[in-house]
Parts: structure tokens; C-alpha cells; sequence
């Protein structure tokens, strides 16, 4: 017989093969150190969470590996195997975020990070940014998505990754409002050179939300030379946004083109099998016995915002930690029911954006969503269209969508409409801001 190390690799193998690298990733890969002892398999877990899901769960497939591998039906025995409590308080404090002074929040690294089919460009990208020598691919990484879904944790975890293999690298990170305030700052002072110094200076330069540097064409300025003085030194520049560069309008066509120089990566919502796996996951790092039902459950009613899901696992965990009490079915819509209140659904949202423009302008909500194309309706419809950009962030194709189909030039071209009047006619760019304001503020 081959080592079982070798045994244990080529099982792997096959596992990859018959199951989705979602799944095999978060459950099958993770098993650490099985052995083989008087002709039994031996899968050990570190909690009985884990253990359960993979007895209930992977026996047969496993079983299946091994024959398939070895010509011979094997036994698996699943066992628990958890550390004393004593050594798991030792071993707390000693997890560290290398980047603590930056950002505040979890660990964040590659390992911690949920693959699915709705982010796997990007996180591949991530992972090839962090390990190859500095500035040699992908620069700039340009990450785009909706609040929620991950870009800040990639972000962060290439910076973790890039201080393990890089002594002494300088990294800059900062958001566009924040670079925005500070070269204002230094405006006002008349002098530009400890800005530059800060910013041209680094190895690596993250920003995020770079959208909104738009329409502030002196930072655009100083931000496509920064730019530039940086990609020309072989440093690393990697971007996040809510939008791809060229739908970001305000924005320099110039600083579009050198964003669209290097690798564009889209984050989306992520599919209920990634949302699955996300919950098991944080469930089982809370020590959450959550029931399979229950874990449906959460998957099916949260679809688009991976915070949303982490903050329910918070919830669950708080209440059973302050509280002793252990999570049901009736707690967790009463949690599920509070976020649906505080965050609700982009397709609601556009929904009462709509009813509330057409409100305003005494017209149908219908109207809005027709062909028509009278003069107080067309008005309405490109009022509606901007707002919708505006607050929930979605692209000009799906905005387009929610119109029977508008083209995405049509929908650009609504918004321009909108942001030129509000240049022009203060009591019009009035009303547009009031009716973003009970939006926003809910």
C-alpha cells in the first residue's frame, strides 16, 4: 500500500472532482491530519459542529474516494478532537491584523475568505497580486461590486499577504474621501510635498471607493500623476469602486484608461451554495450549532450582502453568549426580520424610488416604466433613473432593466440629463436631494 499521505492526496482529488470547489474548499480540504488505523479511516474535527456536517453529510462520497483510489471499501470513523480550553485562550490574543492601524475589523486574509462562482475572478486576482513580485501583474487591480460583498476584504488581505513576503514594504492605504480631504488640506496650506511624499512614495497603494473622487477634477489631477509616478516605478496599485471605470461619470476619461490598463474584476451577489457555505463557516468559528432548516433558512432570505449574513452570525452568537440562549427557528427570523427593516432589498427600493418620483410630478407609477415620452414624464423617468443610481448603486444595464430595457447609453444619458439641470437650477437639484434624502436616511 502508497503512504497514506499519498492515499489521502489522491482522495482529495477525487472529491475535487465530483463536487464543487465551493464545497470541497470549506469542508473537505480543511481536514487536517486523517489516519488510518487497523483498517479504519480516521476523520478528525476540531468541534462537533464540523464533525456532524461531515458524517452527515460527506461519509458516502468519502467512502467512495477511497475505493475508487485504493479498489477497496474502506470504514471512516468521525471523531471530535477539541482543544482544551485552557490552550484556546492562549492561543486567542496571539492572532494579530497586520494591518490593525488601518483597518479595523476581522482577520482578514485568503484563508477566511469564501470562494464561489461570483467572485472567484477577483479573488484569484488578489491571491496573484499578493504573491508575485511587487507591481509584475494585474496593476492596477481594479475591483468592482455593490456595499457588502467582499472587496474590502480582498483588499485587506493582499496587504496582509504582501507584509508576510515583503520586510519593510511600504503600503499606503486610504479611501478617495480621505485622499480628497488631505490634498485639500494641503492646498490650503500651500504646500504639496508631504502629500506627494506620503503617496508617491509607497510599494503598494490601495484605495478604495475611488468613485468618489468624480466631478473633483484638481484631485483627479493629482491623483493621475500619483498614479502614473507609481505604475512607472513598477509599484503596486489596486483599486476598489461600486461600479466599473467607465461607468463612473465625473470621472477623467484619462484616469478610465489607465484603470482599464490593467485586470477589471467584478465581485456579484454570491449564489445560495457560496451563501451556504459562508454561514457554515461562521457558524462553526462562533461555535454555533446551527440545524441544517435554520441554515436555509438564512441563505434563502439574505442573497446580496455577505455583512448582512456575518451580522446575523453575530447575532445569533451575541444572544447565546450574553444571554444562554441557543439559537431556534423563531430567533432567527425575529434577526433575519430586523435586517430586512434596517437594509431593505435594492428591488424594493427601486420600487418606492419610482412610486416616490412619481408622486412628486402628480403621474402614475406606471408612466414612469411606459413609452411615453411627454415632457413632465421623460422629466420624471430620468429624475427616477438618477436616484436609483445614486442610492442603491446598481449599474446602467440592470437601471435599464427596471425601464422595459432602456439601453445602457439611454440610461447614461438620463443621468447626465439630471446632473446638468441640477448644475443650473438650484430649486430642481433641491427636490432631487430631498427625495434622495428620505432614502438615504432610512
Amino acid at each position: 500500500m502508497e503512504s497514506f499521505q499519498e492515499v489521502w492526496e489522491q482522495v482529495l482529488e477525487y472529491c475535487r472532482s465530483v463536487m464543487s470547489e465551493t464545497t470541497f474548499k470549506t469542508w473537505i480540504y480543511k481536514i487536517e491530519n486523517p489516519e488510518f488505523i487497523d483498517g479504519t479511516v480516521v476523520i478528525k474535527s476540531s468541534t462537533e459542529f464540523r464533525n456532524t456536517i461531515l458524517r452527515d453529510k460527506f461519509n458516502d462520497t468519502l467512502k467512495e474516494a477511497f475505493e475508487a483510489v485504493l479498489g477497496i471499501d474502506l470504514n471512516i470513523e468521525f471523531v471530535v478532537e477539541e482543544k482544551p480550553e485552557e490552550i484556546i485562550k492562549e492561543e486567542k490574543p496571539a492572532k494579530v491584523n497586520p494591518v490593525a492601524s488601518t483597518v479595523s475589523g476581522p482577520d482578514y486574509s485568503f484563508e477566511n475568505f469564501i470562494v464561489g462562482s461570483s467572485n472567484k475572478l477577483a479573488h484569484a486576482a488578489s491571491w496573484r497580486v499578493a504573491t508575485a513580485e511587487i507591481g509584475s501583474v494585474y496593476n492596477p487591480l481594479f475591483i468592482y461590486g455593490n456595499s457588502g460583498l467582499g472587496k474590502t476584504h480582498l483588499m485587506m488581505a493582499i496587504q496582509n499577504e504582501l507584509r508576510k513576503r515583503n520586510t519593510g514594504i511600504n503600503i499606503v492605504y486610504t479611501t478617495s474621501e480621505n485622499f480628497l480631504n488631505e490634498f485639500i488640506t494641503c492646498m490650503k496650506n500651500q504646500d504639496n510635498k508631504p502629500f506627494r511624499e506620503k503617496y508617491r512614495n509607497a510599494d503598494a497603494l490601495f484605495i478604495d471607493d475611488i468613485q468618489f473622487i468624480k466631478n473633483k477634477e484638481s484631485t483627479q489631477e493629482e491623483f493621475f500623476h500619483t498614479f502614473n509616478d507609481l505604475i512607472n516605478a513598477n509599484k503596486q496599485i489596486v483599486i476598489t469602486s461600486d461600479r466599473p471605470p467607465k461607468e463612473i461619470e465625473g470621472l477623467n476619461d484619462r484616469i478610465k484608461t489607465r484603470f482599464e490598463s490593467g485586470l477589471i474584476a467584478d465581485i456579484q451577489p454570491p449564489d445560495i451554495e457560496t451563501r451556504t457555505a459562508i454561514i457554515i463557516t461562521k457558524a462553526e468559528e462562533s461555535n454555533l450549532k446551527l440545524t441544517k432548516p435554520m441554515i436555509n433558512y438564512i441563505a434563502e432570505k439574505i442573497k446580496d450582502n455577505i455583512r448582512q449574513i456575518e451580522g446575523t452570525i453575530n447575532k445569533i452568537a451575541a444572544m447565546k453568549s450574553l444571554y444562554g440562549i441557543d439559537p431556534t427557528m423563531g430567533s432567527i427570523q425575529q434577526i433575519i426580520h430586523d435586517i430586512e427593516t434596517d437594509h431593505r432589498p435594492v428591488s424594493a427600493t427601486v420600487d418606492d424610488i419610482i412610486e416616490s418620483v412619481a408622486d412628486k410630478y402628480d403621474l402614475a407609477k406606471s408612466d414612469l416604466i411606459s413609452e411615453k415620452r411627454n415632457a413632465n414624464i421623460s422629466l420624471a423617468r430620468n429624475v427616477s433613473m438618477y436616484i436609483i443610481r445614486e442610492v442603491t448603486g446598481l449599474s446602467l444595464e440592470n437601471i435599464g432593466n427596471k425601464f422595459g430595457g432602456k439601453k445602457h447609453s439611454t440610461v447614461k444619458h438620463s443621468i447626465d440629463t439630471v446632473e446638468e439641470r441640477m448644475m443650473r437650477d438650484v430649486k430642481f437639484k433641491n427636490t432631487v436631494y430631498n427625495i434622495i434624502k428620505q432614502f438615504k436616511d432610512n
